[in-house]
């Protein structure tokens, strides 16, 4: 072989030799999150700087009456109580009253739950600490609600997501019969007695007839909810986003939305003349809610548990099927401040449409975004159909949906020297709302930018469907179920109603007050916003409707990508020198021998 030929055949060996070097380098940089030392069981990197862990929960209980003696307990027979009472009228009289009663409950109940975890963590320090913790992910919820200060370098995005079904069962049945006996031990006619009974024995007025009572319950509920938290400065905040089922609504005014009025009702409780009690009750004549669902039986579809779709994005999904229940028009919900609003007759005897509902399906989409880390759910509700015809209930013809959520909001002051909890700080006036530049990446447009205010409690409008979250310093969450959705009636898109004060709505103190600030000095404090998105011309029939929530870590969530593509054209820039260096040294060393 000639020299020249002996020379390229070495640069070419060494030229791959040090490629190859370089390449396996880089594959060990861009595997680097996967090594031992990086790694806490049971997350995976299913994206550079993203780590995934998720569990699949199933939990099931059962309980029964147990027999309980009384003060006036006889004897137990063949699972019947006998008990003796005795009683004096007014005559001076004495009676006997026997009773005789069964009474036997049993409840059965199961729990499932799909919850997945994300952990954006580009420079995996949170993810070495915690692989340095023993049994640091027993519980995967601590890692969210409870993260170590110290670990969080300022990079880390937490996202949770979980998917839960459940199903209760009870039953209880109630029998008694009594027989009043005189003196003599023959029986009595118990409503000639109890006119003439002095005045202590009157609590055994209702014992003058035989009561039965047999009642079934079944009860069946589903849901998910999307929660995001991450460390910006010296505050960490929480965003809590959460599913709260369905509701119709008659649309009579034509704008798109489920519309609901509270009225104040002023209560005298003592007749003195002076108000005692403020409360806030719905007014049906001029709200729009007619029916929300009620799900007595369902049973779980298919899971899929978190993996790379063909966008590469991470996806899991979930689904509920089989859903029979009715749509039933609850009492009002009216709004108490540390009280629970009284059940009235209201509730008893109401009408209901029973219906069947084929699925609810939910598909769970992860990505990040140059400013976001985002979860997109594509949630499919099918025909509400009668359970007799199996075509969409006529009774539905006119009436359109809302799917109900609320949103919770926290955040803590991380203080330098542990101190004791102090009371929150007077939320600001509506006019301290800073005005804000949408995040870079988000299109909106004009009049979308609507802060989430609760200070009237009428239903508001959202424009677009586009709710932020902002503190002092930038938008820090957002929730977008606007848009368009897709209807099976004829496969067209329509418009996204939107409202904020929805039917299900619960007050908290200062709610008047309330603004889209989220960060108070050394103490823990949040808020809470109800909403809906509003299906217009819905009749009873499927829908697909995208709701998007976004959140905007200080960090940039595509740093974890920049440094995979920095440290790939670091390679590249070594492997060009190092080709480089080998040929001017071949070159010299064929000089010098020449």
């Amino acid at each position: 072989m000639k020299p020249i030929s002996k020379q390229i055949t070495s640069l070419v060996l060494l030229a791959s030799i040090l490629l190859l070097g370089v390449g396996s380098n880089t594959v060990i940089a861009l595997d680097g999150a996967f090594s031992s030392a990086q790694i806490a069981s049971p997350f995976t990197e299913m994206q550079p700087g993203v780590y995934v862990a998720w569990e699949w929960w199933n939990e099931t209980g059962s309980d029964y009456s147990i027999p309980m003696e009384s003060g006036y307990f006889s004897n137990v027979t063949d699972g019947y109580y006998y008990y003796d009472y005795y009683v004096e009228d007014i005559h001076g009289n004495n009676y006997t009253i026997d009773e005789i009663s069964q009474y036997n409950w049993t409840s059965e109940w199961s729990f499932s739950n799909l919850l997945v975890v994300i952990l954006l963590d580009p420079d995996a320090s949170y993810m070495a600490w915690m692989s340095r913790q023993p049994d640091i992910a027993t519980d995967l919820w601590s890692i969210y609600w409870w993260p170590q200060e110290d670990a969080l370098s300022g990079d880390e995005v937490f996202i949770y997501s979980s998917f839960y079904y459940s199903e209760h069962n009870s039953s209880n049945y109630y029998y008694a019969d009594y027989t009043w006996r005189g003196n003599d031990g023959f029986p009595v006619d118990p409503n000639i007695v109890i006119p003439d009974l002095k005045p202590e024995y009157e609590w055994a007025s209702y014992m003058n007839e035989t009561y039965e009572y047999d009642y079934d319950w079944d009860y069946c509920g589903f849901g998910y909810d999307v929660n995001e938290m991450f460390r910006a400065g010296n505050t960490e905040h929480w965003m809590n986003h959460y599913f709260s089922g369905f509701s119709t609504f008659n649309d009579t005014n034509g704008n798109g939305k489920m519309d609901i009025v509270y009225a104040e009702v002023e209560y005298d409780f003592d007749e003195d003349g002076l108000v005692d009690w403020i409360s806030y009750e719905l007014n049906e004549t001029a709200s729009e809610f007619v029916d929300g669902f009620h799900t007595e039986n369902a049973n779980v579809g298919e899971i899929s548990t978190p993996h790379i779709n063909s966008d590469n994005q991470i996806e899991w999904s979930a689904e509920i099927v089989d859903i029979q229940g009715s749509l039933m028009r609850y009492p009002p919900n009216d709004i108490w401040f540390y009280e629970i609003a009284y059940i009235d007759d209201y509730f008893i005897d109401q009408e209901t449409i029973p219906v069947e509902v084929d699925s609810f399906e939910l598909t769970f989409r992860f990505e990040t975004t140059n400013t976001a880390a985002v979860v997109k759910i594509d949630q499919y509700i099918g025909d509400f159909n009668d359970p007799v015809t199996g075509e969409v209930s006529a009774e539905l013809e006119g009436l359109g949906l809302t799917i109900n959520y609320w949103s919770s909001f926290t955040s803590y002051v991380i203080p330098e020297v542990p101190v004791e909890p102090t009371d929150p700080e007077p939320f600001p006036g509506n006019d301290s709302i800073p005005t804000e530049v949408p995040p870079e990446g988000i299109s909106i447009e004009e009049g979308d930018w609507a802060p989430l205010q609760t200070d009237s409690l009428e239903t508001e409008d959202v424009p677009g469907g586009f709710l932020r979250f902002s503190d002092e310093n930038r938008t820090r969450s957002t929730v977008d179920f606007g848009g368009t959705y897709v209807l099976g009636r004829d496969g067209q898109t329509y418009d996204v109603g939107t409202a904020i004060l929805p039917y299900y709505f619960y007050a908290v103190p200062m709610l008047a007050e309330s603004t889209t600030d989220l960060a108070y000095s050394n103490s823990w404090w949040g808020q809470t916003y109800y909403y809906s998105s509003c299906y217009a011309e819905w009749d009873g029939y499927s829908i697909t409707h995208d709701p998007i929530f976004s959140v905007f870590p200080s960090t940039s969530p595509s740093s974890a990508t920049a440094f995979i593509s920095g440290l790939i054209g670091a390679s590249i820039i070594v492997a060009v020198l190092g080709v480089v260096g080998i040929l001017v040294v071949c070159l010299r060393i064929n000089s010098e021998r020449k």
